[in-house]
């Protein structure tokens, strides 16, 4: 089980609330990935999470992109291409599962690289964004950052108000 700790922090609010929810759903999707008999609810929350991932890189690659444009971080062409490369594995990954279906061997092999994801990108790239901020930038004043009254909104909360059809990674 991952914990979210300062380690994480990218110093932008909207990033570090979207990056604490895809840790959570990284920890149900370990919790799945012990079941040996999954029941049909288990199984529904694994696509549901397939889903949840497709529409979060879509929307949040594309948030922290221009996060670290904005601030002129150094480490925004190396970001870019991780995005790439971890879009381009989830397009393999999910039309494997359009043809073979779910499969325990699946839900471990998505856990295992959302997990090397958080290490690798999150703990190493990402992170390289906070020392990028200036002093007058305090959650809730960056252009790029949702806004709802005076609190930045989660990412679900922006994500469940968004009109129209859902954003895809193919």
């Amino acid at each position: 089980m991952l914990n979210w700790s300062e380690k994480f922090e990218t110093g932008n609010a909207v990033i570090d609330s979207q990056h604490r929810m895809f840790i959570s759903y990284v920890n149900r999707l370990e919790e799945l990935s012990r079941s040996r008999n999954p029941v049909k609810e288990e199984v529904e929350l694994f696509f549901r999470f397939m889903d949840f991932l497709e529409d979060y890189m879509a929307i949040h690659f594309a948030e922290e992109e221009n996060c670290m444009l904005h601030h002129q971080c150094g480490a925004y062409k190396e970001n870019l291409i991780a995005h790439n490369e971890f879009l381009d594995f989830f397009k393999v990954f999910k039309h494997q599962i359009e043809i073979e279906g779910y499969r325990l061997e699946s839900v471990r092999e998505l856990y295992d690289a959302c997990v090397a994801w958080i290490q690798r990108h999150i703990l190493r790239l990402d992170v390289q964004l906070k020392p990028c901020r200036t002093p007058y930038d305090e959650p809730g004043e960056l252009a790029n950052e949702v806004q709802s009254g005076s609190d930045a909104i989660t990412f679900l909360e922006y994500f469940a108000n968004q009109a129209g059809p859902r954003p895809r990674v193919d």
